[in-house]
């Protein structure tokens, strides 16, 4: 079979027993699908070294590689894979995917305008090449059945719409409406819509990626989900009058995040799906009450 990706095309033989999974999109696929790889992409320079929502994975049945530095072409071929799925890095990097293609048949990033993928089709992408696109499809179903019953569980969310929120460099926040946001879509799955200020920025040709704190009124939706890469970037954000007249900062309906979901809630996949939705039930739970 021939895969399509962003560097190019991978022509895969035989059903691959020895998987490398360089993004948490593609370790979450490989397990969700029965398969455990032999190396995976390091979650954390610290700990927990995998995913927090991937109990099962253990340093001495899987390597981990650290994809943040220059990845480690020797110790990927020591490993001896039949398939590497790759990263951004490994998409963007000419001389890094040949060197990695030599060793096994690597697959970039699988999206367009050289995003990776939504969840959806990084899985069926994997059960392609793993020969278990059946079980792909039936995992997709599931998880977007679990997806749409958060408005059966909260009826009161109909309607609302919802902002996601990463502080970054000082006086400037990530927030997004567009189309094609992967974290916009994981919403709508649940009913939930983008915030309308965010829309309204979209459609004036704004940049709804970042705003400045002078944007912040664009933060009107119902629902929020907010959180920085440090604790103290936060705490001292929450203590900021800009923080305090956010709607859902008055309304009570937002819910701080620490980095561990952060960086889950910005990969959405079939794996940490469940964990997300247990993380966000107390903001949807006081939103869908209101």
């Amino acid at each position: 079979m021939t895969i399509k990706h962003g560097a190019g095309t991978a022509t895969i033989e035989k059903a691959p027993t020895r998987v490398v999974a360089l993004s948490t999109g593609w370790v979450d696929a490989t397990l969700a699908l029965g398969v455990v790889p032999v190396a995976a992409n390091r979650w954390s320079t610290t700990r927990p070294v995998f995913a927090p929502w991937n109990k099962e994975l253990n340093e001495a049945q899987t390597t981990p590689i650290n994809t943040v530095a220059d990845i480690s072409v020797e110790e990927i071929a020591k490993l001896r894979p039949d398939v590497i799925f790759g990263s951004y890095q490994v998409t963007s990097n000419k001389n890094l995917y040949a060197a990695l293609n030599q060793i096994a048949p690597t697959i970039g990033i699988i999206g367009q305008d050289n995003q990776d993928g939504t969840w959806q089709e990084i899985l069926r992408t994997v059960g392609k090449v793993l020969g278990k696109s059946t079980e792909a499809e039936a995992a997709v179903t599931k998880a977007e059945a679990d997806l749409a019953n958060v408005a059966n569980v909260h009826p009161g969310l109909k309607g609302k719409t919802v902002q996601y929120v990463v502080l970054r460099q000082p006086g400037t926040v990530q927030a997004g409406a567009k189309a094609n946001d992967h974290l916009v879509r994981f919403f709508q799955t649940m009913g939930l819509g983008p915030a309308p200020g965010l829309v309204a920025l979209e459609e004036k040709g704004g940049e709804t990626g970042f705003l400045s704190y002078e944007q912040l009124g664009a933060l009107d939706g119902d629902v929020m989900f907010i959180g920085g890469f440090s604790d103290k970037e936060m705490t001292d954000f929450e203590k900021s009058e800009l923080f305090k007249k956010i709607p859902t900062v008055k309304d009570g309906t937002y819910l701080v995040l620490d980095a561990e979901k952060i960086g889950a809630m910005r990969t959405p996949t079939v794996r940490n799906i469940p964990y997300l939705l247990e993380a966000m039930r107390p903001a949807l739970e006081k939103a869908g009450s209101q």
